[in-house]
């Protein structure tokens, strides 16, 4: 039976277009599901967009539009996006469809035939921003800590609740058997101290809202955001369930770990369902120094960053500067030096080198031995295998440096071919440098995709799609041929 991977984005917020730190986590997704489908294994990858919010009742007012209309918009923008960044996305789901809408009223009634939710009169301070009651420790100097530039409303109404708190135990039980169900570590003890300090039940619907998912037992009621949107996950694979379900890996930032890793579970289990298998988080960014702001004008719109340089360049930067889960700066000086050192002094060097030593003896060889490194590749996938993409790609650049050194130890720029002793040693190194360039291709290629197969076909040992990368990267070719002469693959980018 073949195995299956199903991986998720967060479901964003469709009042705003994707911005630096949204595309960061898509691209992690993105790429993990890349790998999974080059090792021949089932793969969903699901994204989309959370409409049923204030805050899009909000934006359509602003922008002076109908509800739904502003809705469609937003979600062909959130589309429009993730194409042009080549997120290789199987699912786009949008909470305002018919099935998103029908499944989240199966769980509700579920829930609350459970037990689970209950009527309740509730006063306090909503941050719209979070989509949330804030607590006293919440909030500073009257605002709430995440969004200081909203008034918080006081609201009092008749709403229904779920009961979180009589999951406390469940979840801590949960987490004790379950040390890796939070990446980062830091990430993981952060719910525990939360949990231990005691849950209370929330609030899962609205009596002033009309925009959203009605209550099946009570349609004078909308579903709160939070209970609706992280349903997604589950509306997507309903066309197969029990294949699907549990989730692999929710990919999601820092800021929504307690919404996923508590409130979620909770959610899942009063319904009858399994917890996802892992919650991989991401940090916040800053830009060279400075939080990225609209005044300042530091926002980076991935689109047009990656029309002006490249989404390798992109890609490569946000991997490679600090490890998921950690915040980071990015610089974008930095992300050009990093492109130069990495891809076109490193990668694209050898590659020159070798076509340039192909042409010197006809462009052909033919050579029977294996030369690559196996421990590297055993390494690489121990470190895919858990997802640590930051040392993953550092491993594959550590290993075409290591060739690189093997050629200038070598020189085989001076062996003369018409020698036969020079021959055959240049001869040597060149299937060196070939066999192991190929598999540094293969490791890259869940990173830079195009480029890399660009690559292994300039060295005539094109990525065969009929055979996982495991098997791919275990070959070592016995005969290759450089293609016809023409740019070097990676340019120099300068500011």
């Amino acid at each position: 039976m073949q195995k299956k991977f199903f991986i998720t984005t967060p479901i964003y917020y469709s009042n705003a277009v994707p911005h630096i730190g949204n595309a960061y986590a898509s691209f992690i997704a993105d790429t993990i599901a890349r790998y999974s489908r080059l090792s021949n294994v089932d793969t969903r990858f699901s994204t989309g967009v959370d409409e049923n919010s204030q805050k899009v009742v909000e934006s359509a007012a602003t922008a002076d539009m109908a509800v739904m209309d502003y809705a469609d918009m937003m979600a062909k923008k959130h589309q429009d996006t993730w194409d042009a960044l080549d997120i290789r996305y199987s699912d786009f789901i949008r909470t305002t469809e018919s099935r998103h809408r029908d499944f989240v009223q199966k769980v509700l009634q579920k829930s609350f035939d459970n037990g689970d939710i209950y009527e309740w009169v509730y006063k306090g301070l909503y941050c719209v921003g979070c989509e949330t009651f804030k607590k006293e420790t919440d909030i500073v100097n009257g605002r709430c800590a995440d969004h200081p530039n909203r008034e918080l409303e006081q609201l009092s109404e008749k709403n229904y609740f779920f009961r979180l708190s009589k999951y406390q135990d469940q979840i801590l039980e949960f987490y004790s058997s379950h040390p890796d169900f939070v990446k980062p570590r830091t990430r993981y003890n952060e719910i525990i101290e939360f949990v231990r300090g005691g849950l209370e039940d929330f609030s899962i619907s609205r009596e002033t809202n009309k925009f959203g998912i009605p209550l099946p037992f009570d349609p004078s009621q909308v579903t709160y955001v939070w209970y609706d949107a992280l349903f997604n996950y589950l509306t997507v694979v309903q066309d197969d369930e029990s294949k699907w379900w549990p989730a692999d890996i929710h990919v999601i930032g820092k800021d929504i770990v307690k919404f996923h890793g508590i409130y979620w579970l909770a959610m899942l289990w009063s319904a009858g369902y399994e917890a996802p298998k892992q919650l991989l988080t991401t940090g916040y960014f800053t830009v060279d120094g400075q939080k990225m702001s609209k005044s300042i004008g530091n926002v980076i719109d991935p689109v047009a960053y990656v029309g002006e340089y490249s989404r390798d360049m992109l890609v490569l930067y946000l991997f490679t500067a600090f490890p998921i889960g950690e915040d980071g700066d990015f610089s974008q000086e930095q992300a050009i030096l990093t492109f130069n050192a990495k891809l076109s002094n490193n990668i694209g060097n050898l590659l020159n080198r070798s076509i340039a030593l192909a042409l010197k003896i006809g462009g052909k060889l033919e050579w029977d031995i294996s030369v690559t490194s196996t421990e590297k590749v055993e390494k690489y996938h121990s470190l895919m295998e858990v997802h640590d993409l930051k040392w993953s790609i550092e491993l594959a650049f550590e290993y075409a440096s290591e060739i690189n050194k093997y050629v200038d130890e070598n020189t085989p720029w001076k062996l003369d071919i018409e020698i036969d002793s020079d021959k055959e040693k240049l001869e040597s190194v060149l299937f060196h440098m070939i066999a192991n360039l190929r598999k540094i291709a293969i490791m890259l290629l869940p990173f830079f995709d195009i480029k890399m197969r660009e690559l292994l076909s300039r060295i005539g040992t094109p990525y065969d799609d009929a055979i996982s990368l495991t098997e791919n990267l275990a070959r070592d070719p016995v005969s290759f041929f450089i293609a016809e002469k023409g740019e070097p693959l990676y340019m120099r980018i300068g500011k």
